[in-house]
């Protein structure tokens, strides 16, 4: 059971240091190979269940999820808290963690809170207000190549 504060969920993709986190490693790369063969039917699987989430999560009462833009290959789904909605995001965590889902920060969140910034040069113009938003009302959650239609469901019956 979630008992945490939002903290520990917050900290969980926090960027300390700016760079990346490549390896490229040759054993990496041969298994990347093979990986690599069974793209095509990974992808059709998570389109599958990229169309049945939109489709089940369209009229959500105080959720909304991403739009899709283009062919997305839908590595899972990301949440948003509607506006004026009675449920606070840890809520929103500690009774998806109660039926079995991992839950994470939405990658985009505000970077500009982020502690890599002080190693860098930066003005930002204008208030963040919806990256704001985002950081403080927002989840993803992972998605599968195999049907999670069950899955789906207990998510759409999350009540208040």
């Amino acid at each position: 059971m979630w008992k945490k504060n939002d903290d520990e969920f917050i900290e969980s993709f926090r960027f300390i240091l700016p760079g990346y986190n490549v390896r490229p490693l040759e054993l990496e790369a041969v298994i990347g190979i093979e990986q690599l063969k069974k793209l095509p039917n990974l992808i059709h699987g998570r389109r599958k269940n990229g169309a049945l989430f939109q489709k089940e999560m369209a009229n959500h009462p105080f959720l909304m999820m991403q739009k899709e833009i283009s062919c997305s290959s839908w590595f899972g789904f990301s949440l948003l808290i509607r506006p004026n909605s009675n449920i606070k995001r840890i809520e929103l965590i500690k009774k998806l963690k109660n039926k079995g889902f991992e839950v994470r920060p939405i990658v985009v969140g505000n970077f500009a809170k982020s502690n890599a910034l002080k190693f860098m040069d930066y003005d930002i113009p204008y208030k963040l207000k919806n990256a704001e938003y985002l950081d403080k009302n927002g989840l993803f959650i992972g998605n599968h190549h195999y049907s999670i239609n069950e899955a789906i469901d207990e998510i759409k019956q999350i009540s208040v």
